[in-house]
């Protein structure tokens, strides 16, 4: 007399469930601004669901006699580097017009630069925001 018995079923074997995560490209989105206006933009990036930011703080290049002539003190620049999925960007863009004319500090140059690849898909859903 066995000790175990087995149990007769007619269920299929459980297929194991895949995951499916659709894969859009992403892009590092620069903004460098002057010193201390990180924040709103931060903000604004925010907004549009962008969760992996990072602030860095930079120099500007210009000489002193060139600084006297245009009157600029500090040239102390907060370098904000975000990542964006790609197709975020046009819609970002008119927002980030809009706050460097909102006033003469808000002034800054944005750029993005595209990434070719990653490994690890938690690295991606994680930059992504897609946890």
């Amino acid at each position: 007399m066995p000790l175990f018995k087995k149990k007769k079923t007619d269920e299929a074997p459980k297929q194991q469930v895949q995951q499916q995560v659709s894969y859009e490209k992403l892009s590092i989105f620069v903004t460098i601004v002057n010193h201390g206006i990180a924040d709103p933009v931060i903000k604004l990036f925010q907004n549009f669901g962008v969760s992996a930011q990072f602030v860095q703080r930079g120099e500007g290049t210009a000489t002193r006699q060139i600084r006297d002539i245009l009157g600029i003190e500090d040239t102390g620049k907060d370098i904000v580097i975000s990542i964006i999925k790609k197709d975020k960007i046009e819609e970002i863009k008119p927002d980030l017009l809009a706050f460097f004319s909102a006033s003469k500090y808000n002034k800054g140059i944005g750029f993005s630069i595209p990434m070719t690849s990653m490994i690890g898909v938690k690295v991606y859903q994680f930059l992504s925001n897609s946890l």
